[in-house]
């Protein structure tokens, strides 16, 4: 766990805390007018669900390692939405009040810290919503196989293992869909040779041939 961040607070007085979420373990944010925090992923992966007041939900991020989660996502919708950030793996985030932070932004490495922070945050934003700006739920699978693979992958001889647990709940979660769809779509894309899915370890693992056949097929 890379500890930069908790250095630089201390030497900056600025009061925060560190805690860990498990496999799972989530987080449930609404808006607050007052003692608005953030936090900075230290370790680990998470993903961001905003959830309306009628249950559903979409998924709006995928963060790992040095990005920022502003636990006031927006103010627009504050009465209607609710975001929760759940944990893929072990992650470990240290959190911090906006207002103690605002008193020192005059400290200008740290300012632009942030806000490159908030820059790459961003991309991330956009990643995810690029996935499930698509009609069809095949391609948004396949998507966010890609991003997992672009983001987390490790690259063997012909495939790329991702490193962390994802089950299908997940995947359909992530993507705005249902487990029964998810699945057949898997089964598919296993009968084609293009992934591997052990499901009792919930390992995914994408073939190069995903990639090949993603630029050949149109998916309606």
């Amino acid at each position: 766990m890379n500890n930069k961040w908790v250095q630089l607070l201390l030497e900056l007085d600025i009061p925060f805390y560190v805690y860990k979420l498990n496999k799972g373990d989530s987080i449930i944010s609404k808006y607050k007018h007052k003692n608005s925090s953030a936090a900075i992923i230290l370790y680990g992966t998470v993903y961001v669900l905003k959830t309306f007041t009628n249950g559903e939900a979409i998924c709006v991020a995928l963060l790992n390692y040095n990005n920022i989660i502003d636990f006031n996502f927006s103010t627009l919708d504050k009465d209607y939405v609710y975001y929760k950030i759940i944990a893929l793996e072990e992650t470990y985030l240290i959190n911090f009040y906006w207002l103690d932070f605002i008193f020192i932004f005059n400290h200008l490495p740290i300012a632009i810290k942030i806000f490159n922070l908030f820059r790459n945050t961003l991309k991330k934003y956009e990643m995810i919503s690029y996935v499930i700006s698509h009609k069809s739920i095949r391609y948004r699978v396949i998507q966010l196989f890609v991003l997992l693979c672009q983001e987390f992958g490790c690259i063997n001889n012909n495939f790329i293992k991702i490193p962390f647990e994802i089950s299908q709940v997940t995947i359909s979660n992530m993507i705005g869909s249902n487990t029964i769809t998810v699945n057949k779509i898997m089964r598919d894309l296993i009968n084609q040779f293009l992934i591997k899915y052990i499901v009792k370890k919930k390992i995914l693992i994408c073939y190069f041939t995903l990639f090949t056949y993603l630029r050949k097929n149109k998916i309606n």
